[in-house]
């Protein structure tokens, strides 16, 4: 099975294929949101680098959020617009799940926590299986018993760093950079266990309005 994930939900963008749940080829970014003017070229470039012809991809993967609304528009634009034009299924995945993937470890006593910085001194969080928007203060307070077991994935080790620190022990942002960017490459090898769904069934995870929408409301 020949698989196109595309990733771009953060300040990060990375494009991947994979084949038969090995990964061929992917090519990571973390340059800025330059994804409007990258990811389509890039996308065309690792294609043609595995000489495939977009007709052999079987299944499209995309991350729908949560995080950047730019980046999850743009992301999903393309996946959807293949998608449809070939006829093919999308596996879609959310940021938090594609974070704990990529850190496909079990270490006993040490509790993997995925969270997305949502601004505002909150993070995007998964309870329950359901993506919930917490205060930055109540995420910590939830761990604050796996002091020093604890290790946090995700963008939210970048904003609230030196909080983590503090009052869950430097552990808990001991991974190094590149392991808190979701990737394409472990949304390729996820889907390849899930089955895709028509492009049409495919939505966007926001977890909130945006800014420019909020204030739209707030005036209206």
């Amino acid at each position: 099975m020949k698989i196109l994930a595309i990733e771009s939900s953060g300040s990060s963008l990375s494009v991947a294929i994979s084949e038969n749940g090995n990964i061929m080829t992917e090519y990571f970014y973390n340059a800025g949101k330059i994804h409007s003017d990258v990811l389509v070229p890039l996308t065309e470039k690792i294609i043609k680098g595995a000489k495939w012809e977009l007709r052999d991809i079987d299944k499209f993967a995309v991350n729908i959020g949560p995080g950047s609304f730019t980046g999850i528009r743009v992301a999903m634009s393309v996946i959807k617009t293949l998608a449809q034009t070939l006829n093919k299924p999308v596996v879609a995945c959310d940021s938090l799940d594609v974070l704990k993937n990529q850190l496909n470890v079990n270490i006993k006593g040490i509790k993997i926590v995925p969270a997305v910085d949502a601004l505002r001194n909150e993070v995007y969080v998964k309870q329950k299986n359901e993506i919930i928007i917490e205060s930055v203060e109540k995420f910590v307070n939830d761990l604050k018993k796996y002091k020093n077991n604890v290790v946090i994935v995700g963008s939210a080790v970048f904003t609230y760093q030196k909080l983590f620190v503090k009052e869950l022990g430097k552990n808990s942002v001991s991974l190094q950079e590149w392991q808190n960017f979701p990737r394409a490459a472990t949304l390729a090898l996820m889907a390849e266990k899930i089955d895709g769904v028509s492009f049409d069934k495919v939505e966007p995870v926001y977890g909130r309005k945006s800014w420019a929408e909020e204030k739209k409301t707030n005036f209206s």
